[in-house]
């Protein structure tokens, strides 16, 4: 899984979260961290926020899908922000939760994700 969140409490929260239920988790803090990590290895999963400092998760998530066409990344977009769900969908994120992510609801989240990637796979 990669996490991208610039804000570090919120970052250390949702590895926390996602290692205890037994998830390989990398972080990074900026859209541009994320897109080097991607460049590096695969992840099964992303979980971004949406409102960062110089790109936001809504660049991240187009550029994921300008440089990875065929690949299916599952993003899942995390906002303490109204925006509508249907508008984040609609921009390429797979899923949306609220922050701060309720711990079982976001590993419920992230496991349907990865595996909905598993069987695109197949």
């Amino acid at each position: 899984m990669l996490v991208v969140e610039d804000d570090s409490d919120s970052r250390n929260a949702i590895r926390e979260t996602l290692e205890l239920a037994g998830a390989a988790v990398t972080t990074a803090g900026t859209a541009g961290d994320a897109l080097a990590a991607l460049a590096a290895r695969r992840f099964d999963v992303v979980v971004s926020d949406l409102a960062m400092p110089q790109q936001s998760g809504f660049w991240l998530i187009t550029k994921i899908r300008q440089l990875y066409p065929d690949q299916p990344i599952p993003v899942l977009a995390v906002t303490g922000h109204p925006f509508p769900a249907d508008g984040i969908r609609r921009a390429g994120f797979d899923e949306v939760m609220q922050k701060p992510p309720d711990p079982d609801v976001l590993c419920t989240k992230v496991g349907a994700l990865a595996r909905a990637r598993d069987g695109a796979r197949s």
